[in-house]
């Protein structure tokens, strides 16, 4: 596992390396703010939306 800056994630973003962007917080928090693209995903739900491909790069926020 990494961590990222904001400015790293951007560039990654922008050149389309992140197969995965999911916001870990509640549906209440995703709704009033979420980065563009994002999509909510609980963490009792991440299991069962991993890709096949372990080299997927996926950012959890």
């Amino acid at each position: 596992m990494k961590t990222m800056k904001m400015n790293e994630l951007k560039q990654a973003l922008d050149e389309g390396r992140v197969d995965g962007l999911y916001d870990n917080r509640g549906p209440g928090s995703y709704g009033n703010l979420h980065i563009k693209g994002a999509q909510q995903l609980s963490v009792s739900a991440v299991k069962e939306h991993l890709p096949a491909d372990v080299n997927a790069m996926l950012v959890f926020y």
